[in-house]
This record gives structure tokens, sequence and C-alpha cells, in this order.
């Protein structure tokens, strides 16, 4: 072909679009009516497992009780649950708790790799049962019935957003 030819080709008129096709696009581009989706808010928050069966997440309130657990094969747990809102279905979770008297602290790092979620509603992920080790926490033999401690909650998704929190709470021994 020339390049006459193809300039000619090019300088044509192009037909209209058949009615069909018009009426097509818009049906297939959508209607956004309802505007776009509100942002949704990236939290997190620290609980402790509830419900008949422990799967529940119940929101701990400032100064509530921690229950600590041994599970039968030695050392002392705190038994607790975080709930994320807007990181998605898999997170990296890492807890620490702190005695307010002393200063010492434990804690549950993030692994390598984010944890996987259940997820209650698009936007709202729990990860329950979390057993943090407490062993440090007080020395050998002392009680921690009613210790003061800080609860310290960081998350984040493998895209990079993030939240954290802190609440005071007190560990309970009642089911010891």
């Amino acid at each position: 072909m020339s390049t006459s030819s193809w300039r000619k080709r090019i300088s044509q008129p192009r037909l209209p679009l058949p009615r069909w096709l018009l009426l097509w696009v818009p049906i297939a581009c959508g209607s956004d009516e309802a505007g776009p989706a509100a942002p949704v808010e990236v939290g997190v928050d620290i609980g402790v497992p509830g419900g008949s069966d422990g799967l529940e997440f119940v929101p701990l309130e400032p100064g509530a009780a921690i229950p600590l657990e041994t599970f039968g094969q030695g050392g002392t747990h705190a038994l607790l649950a975080v709930r994320t809102s807007g990181l998605g279905n898999r997170a990296f979770i890492g807890v620490s708790i702190t005695n307010i008297a002393t200063g010492d602290a434990v804690s549950a790092p993030p692994g390598p790799s984010p944890r996987l979620l259940i997820c209650r509603t698009p936007d709202v992920c729990d990860l329950l049962p979390l057993l943090v080790m407490t062993g440090g926490l007080v020395p050998p033999g002392t009680d921690r019935d009613g210790l003061n401690v800080r609860l310290s909650v960081d998350a984040s998704n493998p895209e990079g957003l993030s939240a954290s929190v802190e609440r005071d709470a007190v560990l309970s021994t009642e089911r010891l």
C-alpha cells in the first residue's frame, strides 16, 4: 500500500456505530448513581473470646479482666481476641502485655507472614483466640490475679495499612 492510499484511508469519514452497540455500552459500563463506596476506616481493637463456642469477639473495656489459662501443658497464657477493620482478611498482628508497676513486658510479635482472619463482614475481621505467654510479667511464685497491665496491639496488612491500640486491664486467675 502506498503512502498516499494509506493517508486516504485514514482521512475517510468513519461510519456511525450501530444503534444496538450504543445501547449496550452504558449497560456494560454500569451506572454509578450511588456514588463511590465510602472509604473504610482502618482500625484495630482488643477483646476476649466469648460466646458459647468461644469464637465471638467481646470488646475489652478499660480496666476489665483478661482471663489466664494453662491448657494443661504448663505455662500461663492470656486469652485474647483482636478485631481489625479495613485491613482485609490477612494481617500481621503483634501483641505486648506490660506490667504497669514494674515495666516488665511479654509479647507475641507478628510472624513473617500475615495471619488469616475470620471475617464477620467484608470489612471487619477477627483473630481469636489469641494466646500470649505471660511468664516474665511477675517473678515466680508471685500472684498475678488482679495485676494491672497495659495491652498494646499493632496490626498491618501486606499493602502497608496499619492501626494500633492500647488498653489497660487486669489479669484474672479465676479459670486457673
